[in-house]
């Protein structure tokens, strides 16, 4: 759908401009509107400048901010490569004329204009020449556009100036879209690199309290204040590897908790694991993404049934066992996550509500705040399966 500014100046064109010259002008406006990038549109726009004026060259002239400079941006026609990046003075030549006027010039004898600031290569002669400036929105100007030596020994006439500024309306707002596309796109870049840069804080400062917590764990001797630092770690260790996905996967909003889990139960492994205890982690998952809150539940979850494992189930094994870790999404858009084991089993009226530990009342709060079930089975060993939403 057309802007209330696209409007107006397409009525502009048809008031102006008729029969053949009306055609080929709307027709290079809509291959111009369709231009995302910079260098697009301006390369673009200088296509549509010779195809619409019938000319031997053409060029397209941006201002610096902060010089007041004409940059030569994007020229056509034969000395393309020589005059492109030139610069142009302040108020130098017919351009800066244009500028400080606001207003289209041309003229079919430039070797008597004054206003000629002379070429800018020796290996070209203009003949005529016109040029308009470049508004953008708030009126100020963001450079012009030339179009030089119509074909055919024409000359430029008034009638030339509505064609010309018709199209040089539509080409700044075409450059000035794009510069507020790319202006919002490296805002974006900034801001993913400020957060990775967060998230990498985050996972290092959690390492390091990680670190901390084992060099005291090391001088501990009572079991259970030895047992309570592991945990600690283990849950620490959790919110860790959300933060090192996150980092290293372009801060996306989603996690792949089939990676997620199998980097989780491989520290955890590591950091719970007994010499004379072999404890093996056997995985079934398939990629299920989901939202890095929703995981970090997860992963806490995953966590303290993990060391409850470790702690409880091969009490009576002194071989060990192995713990089985299953994910999959259903058809129905849940997500079934199981952990089970090989080991002692449970009571057969254990729940978590009525446990007292605070790991159980942790994975309480987890499965709320996932809004998940869970389903305790016995037989070999203990199974959990949790059911919860994507």
């Amino acid at each position: 759908m057309q802007s209330k500014k696209e409007k107006q100046l397409n009525k502009r064109v048809v008031d102006n401009v008729a029969g053949d010259s009306l055609q080929l002008l709307l027709k290079n406006i809509t291959s111009l509107n369709r231009a995302v990038e910079l260098q697009g549109v301006l390369k673009e726009s200088l296509d549509v400048i010779q195809n619409v004026m019938n000319v031997e060259a053409s060029s397209l002239m941006l201002i610096d901010e902060s010089t007041g400079e004409l940059i030569v941006s994007m020229p056509t026609g034969p000395v393309r490569s020589e005059i492109q990046g030139k610069r142009l003075e302040k108020g130098i030549g017919i351009s800066g004329w244009v500028i400080e006027h606001k207003k289209t010039y041309y003229s079919n004898d430039i070797e008597h204009d004054e206003n000629f600031g002379g070429e800018l290569s020796d290996e070209f002669t203009t003949r005529n020449i016109i040029c308009t400036p470049l508004f953008k929105k708030d009126k100020n100007v963001l450079g012009v556009l030339q179009a030089i030596n119509r074909f055919d020994n024409e000359d430029f006439s008034n009638r030339d100036i509505n064609i010309f500024e018709a199209l040089a309306d539509h080409v700044a707002a075409a450059i000035e879209r794009t510069q507020e596309i790319e202006g919002l796109q490296q805002e974006l870049d900034d801001k993913e690199l400020m957060l990775r840069e967060v998230h990498h804080r985050i996972k290092n400062n959690l390492s390091t309290l990680t670190a901390l917590i084992e060099m005291e764990c090391n001088e501990v001797e009572d079991p259970h204040a030895k047992h309570v630092l592991e945990s600690t770690c283990s849950r620490i260790e959790s919110m860790t590897e959300v933060h090192d996905l996150l980092h290293n996967s372009g801060l996306t909003h989603y996690i792949d908790m089939s990676a997620y889990l199998r980097q989780l139960a491989g520290k955890i492994a590591e950091t719970l694991s007994d010499p004379a205890k072999k404890v093996a982690i056997k995985m079934e998952t398939e990629p299920v993404h989901i939202d890095t809150e929703r995981a970090m539940s997860c992963g806490l979850l995953i966590n303290e049934l993990l060391v409850n494992a470790y702690k409880h189930a091969f009490k009576n094994k002194p071989g060990g066992g192995h713990i089985f870790i299953k994910l999959r999404q259903t058809d129905s858009d849940y997500v079934n996550l199981t952990v089970s084991d090989d080991g002692a089993g449970i009571d057969k009226d254990f729940s978590f509500e009525d446990s007292g530990s605070i790991g159980s009342w942790l994975i309480n709060v987890l499965l709320r705040r996932l809004e998940a079930t869970v389903d305790i089975k016995q037989g070999k060993g203990a199974s959990f399966l949790i059911r919860f939403k994507k």
